[in-house]
């Protein structure tokens, strides 16, 4: 047999040492030493989304800014009570406080946020009167945010506009677009797309029933006519 060098020796002994260590029943590793470690978790496994991609599972919290179905606002666990939603000075309206319900994160100043609501009604407003589809647009392509939220609790003569925005396409790309007869919300010259790889620059399109994908570029956004 032929001898083995000390040096090939050193390098093999952590190795051999490592390979000493067993699992006892309840899954944890024994080392060398008697001393147990944990066995690594296996990671979650991710679930599919409605749009084909990847996506981690929820927690079960609701995050902030989401609104449950039926348009009640769902904010973080922690936001202030509905009893101390109180300006520094003066009060709330009985349209404020229902908006407010919910949205203020515990320590932030509810005129705030009651602010920022109305902001967003006064930017809906300010566009459409510039330009109604551009105005559309922004909303859906998010653009301006919270403007479901804003509409519903604030400013409900902004409504048509929620209403035109709904079942719109922003640039990007879609998987298993809706039917129907949507046109662009910008004539720019830079406007293109592709339903299934047939392409165009007409700013009208419609949308067959099982179109697999529809892709927009320069277009801004589509809205259903």
């Amino acid at each position: 047999m032929k001898k083995v060098s000390l040096v090939a020796l050193a390098l093999l002994a952590p190795l051999l040492l490592a390979g000493c260590g067993s699992s006892d029943k309840g899954g944890r590793h024994t080392g060398a030493d008697g001393s147990a470690t944990p066995r690594p978790a296996a990671p979650a496994a991710a679930a599919p989304s409605g749009d084909g991609t990847s996506a981690t599972p929820s927690s079960g919290a609701p995050s902030p800014g989401r609104t449950a179905p039926g348009g009640a606002a769902q904010g973080p666990r922690n936001t202030v009570p509905d009893a101390e939603l109180t300006p520094a000075t003066g009060s709330f309206t009985k349209k404020e406080k229902k908006y407010l319900s919910g949205r203020v994160p515990k320590g932030m100043d509810p005129a705030a946020i009651l602010q920022a609501g109305q902001d967003v009604c006064d930017r809906l407003a300010y566009t459409a009167k510039v330009d109604r589809d551009a105005a559309v647009g922004a909303v859906i392509a998010g653009d301006i945010k919270g403007a479901d939220a804003a509409v519903n609790g604030l400013c409900p003569d902004q409504k048509p506009l929620i209403e035109a925005a709904k079942g719109g396409y922003a640039d990007g790309t879609h998987a298993a677009p809706a039917p129907g007869t949507y046109r662009a919300l910008t004539k720019s010259k830079d406007c293109s797309w592709s339903l299934d790889g047939a392409s165009g620059r007409q700013h009208t399109i419609t949308v067959r029933k099982g179109t697999k994908t529809f892709t927009s570029t320069g277009c801004y956004a589509w809205a259903r006519t």
